[in-house]
């Protein structure tokens, strides 16, 4: 049975779909089968593992629209990317439609643990790129997963929400995933010649304590450049302090030293 980890923040621009890329590509570095679901109807995450968008007969907003839906239909969904043993369940512009098509479902929150429960004996690991609110699709998002991982960029604007986020949090394990755990805080797009990212670095160590990764991850062009290549950084220049920022991440989530 696989592991199924949620990156997750209501705040935009704090490299979750990076990290949702480069932490699943960093997995299959270690020999796991890892399945991404996109959860953002930017598309984002599908757009990195190479896939077009535009090019797709089926998407996560198609399956989540489903009713009964077999095994079979959900692995028609699933692409297999170009990358050794990385998939993608992969979304599209239309998902941003689900917050209201969903909003009537018979539990609602659930529908995406049905859908991942029928394939999850097929993977490792699944991580899940949500959007960044704190809708239908986020809380769909947590409700599947066994834990979540927040990234936090060092900017006041990033830490602001913080608060909210964890009060989801705690609601969300309160009422719907008892057993929700939280994987780790990661510190994102950190730059040790600024202040402010010391200073953030030092509160977020502070108010999290051992749930905050010892990884940071830097600011670096090549994730840009891998980016614009549709690559994970680790396999775009495995040298670069992206890739082995996000290859250290990786060996914290298995546990290995």
């Amino acid at each position: 049975m696989s592991k199924i980890i949620s990156i997750f923040n209501q705040k935009g621009g704090v490299a979750k779909t990076t990290t949702a890329v480069n932490l699943a590509a960093g997995l299959t570095l270690h020999n796991k089968k890892v399945l991404i679901v996109d959860m953002d109807a930017q598309a984002n995450s599908t757009c990195s593992v190479g896939v077009d968008e535009n090019e797709l007969d089926v998407t996560i907003y198609d399956l989540l629209n489903s009713r009964n839906l077999s095994k079979e239909d959900i692995c028609k969904a699933i692409i297999k990317t170009s990358f050794d043993n990385l998939y993608i369940l992969p979304s599209d512009i239309t998902l941003s439609n689900a917050e209201i098509t969903l909003a009537n479902a018979l539990s609602r929150e659930h529908i995406l643990s049905k859908i991942i429960k029928k394939i999850q004996d097929d993977f490792d690991y699944i991580i899940i790129d949500c959007p960044p609110s704190l809708g239908l699709l986020s809380i769909n998002s947590l409700v599947a997963s066994d834990s979540i991982i927040i990234p936090v960029a060092t900017s006041y604007f990033s830490i602001k929400g913080i608060k909210h986020l964890i009060d989801t949090y705690n609601l969300v394990k309160d009422n719907l995933k008892e057993d929700l755990e939280i994987e780790g805080v990661l510190i994102t797009m950190f730059d040790s010649r600024k202040n402010i990212s010391k200073d953030i670095k030092d509160m977020l160590e502070n108010t999290f304590n051992d749930k905050l990764f010892k990884t940071n991850i830097r600011i670096n062009s090549k994730i840009e450049y891998a980016q614009d290549n549709s690559t994970p950084v680790v396999f775009f220049d495995k040298n670069s302090n992206g890739a082995k920022d996000y290859m250290n991440l990786t060996k914290e989530v298995l546990g290995i030293e």
